[in-house]
């Protein structure tokens, strides 16, 4: 990355043209370079809840309820709004059902103006059976003890971030952004900088014109990388379900035993509508994943070799037998001049562009994997499910003899599919982490959440110090002495968790093409936080012996192979500690008027935590210079601040 700022590399370049919907919606007329599209959004939003509450008995009380929430969809008022004219949940289903048959299905999208102010349907349809029940029990067996439990459907508010996101990025025939895809250029081959202003000449793909007229379909050789809504969504919702018992023991101390469950189900998660297709093979040599698996065991078992030879794989034969010589099979020319030279830069989805959809070495049989207007659609569909589970102990002190204290353990599990918020689109400034990966096995993806704190353990007191007048120690004190030496109070604040999760990644892109999947574990991978040797903070005991084992088939680590999502989140990093604390003190000064002094100390260990980031804090990329080294902290170093103030 320095070396290409260094030398000015532009390897991407995005063309942007904006356009207003006219003629009631038949047309779109092109604004000015840098105006923007004047859209105003809005929803309609209904609520109402039924509750009751029945005492059974003076010990049980039961409370039970339902909320209705229905929720309409975002729409532009004034009709600058679009959307595929087919069902897009439908389509890229049926792209991997006909690839699962040897078929190929690739039907071009066209866009039109939708929504209510265009008297069309929105986006996707009116939610409005979300009824969400509530039950609660309480029992009090006796007057120390108490016991509750609870369960409930909580339906999300949503939309507006993934309008917004599709507004901006995907709403072709009013905003037409078109990117050349990735891989194209190296860092060797990439076009230079000139100058402020002056971008240099990359094909982005054909301008759409002006005026346009709707239906408007993108280019088929487009090959664009952008936005997308899957037309089926549904309302996320949570089952929420959580038991405790709290009992008061000697010392007026209580302690109280939770668990909480809560278990998502249809979450927004980012998926690639255009993702290559697992293309079998008619005449019998498998799948594309499983033929694409053998190509690339046979690179790393030969450490990247391009002039090794490889044993003719039936499937690339057959589907590629126009690429076979006399001397030569097709699987050895697809070896030697795609997959060796890209499986450890670009990755396999690269070479199968080449052979696809560039065709430079011809096609044949026209594009069979990846869809032509589209290298990545990637959209927002409510196919996500979570599951956490927790057990918590508290502990509470109430202020007794100048001291009370809370203390608080959770052990809890976070399992999903993705961690990311809605707003976070995967083309958008506030990027994503953990897209599904493969499309077409999405269940790859379940892993421990991106936030998963398995322990975490806080408290905070308050101690009134027992020196000075009318205390156990110094009740005697003179003013000038209790003056100096009495009524001071300490607090504490602390926290501390196990270790957040992390993957790594290829550098690569071999399942999607936009991007990259996890690295693959052959064994364990030892951890050790460490000063490396030029005293940069690592996380992997020898990076090192990681980087160069990805070259063989017996390393620590692999690659993925294409149809892999790879390893999510199976490493740990640092957790968070900090102790904040304070010495207080409070003079009489006349009549209400009070002089309070007080030291407080943050992070009073001065303890240091790593940011396990991937996107600013964590190198994460296999092969580079980078991996396991750390670039930020997750807490503060120590702060001490003094301050004196006067009450009147």
């Amino acid at each position: 990355m320095a070396y290409a700022n260094l030398v000015g590399t532009v390897p991407q370049l995005t063309s942007v043209y904006n356009y207003n919907v006219t003629g009631g919606g038949t047309g779109g007329a092109l604004l000015g370079q840098g105006a923007f599209i004047d859209r105003s959004y809005r929803t309609n939003e209904f609520e109402y809840y039924l509750e009751d509450t029945w005492r059974a008995t003076p010990k049980l009380t039961l409370t039970y309820g339902i909320r209705h929430t229905i929720l309409q969809t975002p729409y532009e008022v004034n009709g600058q709004q679009v959307a595929p004219t087919i069902d897009t949940d439908a389509w890229y289903k049926q792209r991997e059902i006909a690839a699962q048959s040897g078929q190929v299905y690739e039907p071009l999208l066209s866009f039109v103006p939708n929504g209510k102010a265009n008297h069309q349907p929105g986006y996707w349809p009116k939610q409005k059976l979300n009824f969400a029940p509530r039950l609660s029990v309480a029992y009090a067996p006796d007057a120390k003890t108490t016991m509750r439990a609870g369960f409930g459907l909580y339906f999300d508010h949503y939309g507006q971030s993934v309008v917004n996101t599709f507004s901006q990025e995907g709403s072709f025939g009013l905003s037409n952004s078109f990117t050349n895809p990735a891989g194209t250029y190296g860092t060797e081959s990439a076009p230079r900088f000139t100058g402020r202003g002056a971008l240099p000449a990359i094909n982005t793909g054909p301008s759409p014109g002006n005026p346009i007229s709707f239906p408007f379909t993108p280019s088929n050789q487009a090959f664009l990388i952008t936005e997308g809504i899957d037309n089926r969504l549904k309302t996320p919702y949570s089952e929420v379900m959580d038991a405790s018992v709290q009992r008061q023991v000697p010392g007026g101390m209580t302690v109280e035993l939770d668990y909480i469950g809560r278990l998502g189900r249809h979450l927004l998660q980012q998926l690639d509508l255009t993702q290559p297709v697992d293309l079998v093979d008619p005449q019998g040599g498998g799948d594309y994943f499983g033929a694409g698996t053998a190509l690339s065991k046979a690179v790393d078992a030969n450490g990247g070799d391009p002039n090794a030879q490889v044993a003719a794989i039936p499937y690339f034969e057959h589907m590629f037998n126009y690429l076979a010589t006399p001397g030569q099979s097709a699987t050895q020319f697809i070896y030697t001049n795609e997959w060796a030279p890209y499986r450890y830069t670009y990755g396999e989805t690269t070479s199968l562009a080449d052979l696809d959809f560039y065709c430079y070495y011809g096609c044949p049989n026209g594009t069979r994997y990846f869809q032509s207007q589209f290298s990545t659609l990637n959209a927002v569909a409510s196919i996500g499910m979570s599951y956490y589970n927790a057990a918590q102990v508290i502990v509470r002190h109430p202020m007794a003899h100048g001291l009370q204290y809370d203390f608080n353990y959770t052990f809890s599990k976070s399992i999903d599919m993705g961690s990311d918020a809605e707003r976070g689109g995967a083309l958008s400034s506030n990027g994503s982490f953990s897209v599904i990966e493969s499309t077409w096995r999405q269940s790859l993806n379940r892993a421990d959440s991106d936030f998963d704190t398995r322990h975490l353990i806080s408290y905070d007191t308050v101690y009134l110090l027992p020196f000075g007048r009318g205390q156990k120690y110094g009740s005697g004190m003179n003013r000038l002495e209790d003056a100096v030496l009495g009524g001071y109070q300490f607090a504490s604040l602390g926290r501390w968790s196990s270790g957040l999760p992390f993957s790594v990644n290829e550098p690569g892109y071999t399942t999607d093409w936009e991007f990259p999947a996890f690295g693959v574990r052959n064994g364990k991978v030892p951890l050790h936080k460490h000063l490396d040797s030029n005293g940069t903070p690592q996380v992997f005991a020898d990076p090192d012996a990681i980087n160069a084992g990805v070259r063989s088939s017996n390393g620590p680590m692999r690659l993925p192979y294409p149809g892999e999502a790879g390893d999510r989140n199976v490493f740990r990093g640092d957790g968070f500690f900090e102790i904040d604390a304070s010495l207080s003190k409070t003079w009489h000064l006349y009549r209400e008027s009070h002089l309070r002094g007080s030291w407080e100390t943050f992070n009073s260990t001065n303890s240091v935590r790593f940011d396990t980031n991937p996107n600013t804090s964590l190198g994460t990329q296999l092969t580079s210079g980078s991996l396991g080294k750390y670039s930020a902290v997750l807490n503060r170093p120590r702060v001490q601040q003094f301050s004196l103030r006067v009450d009147f």
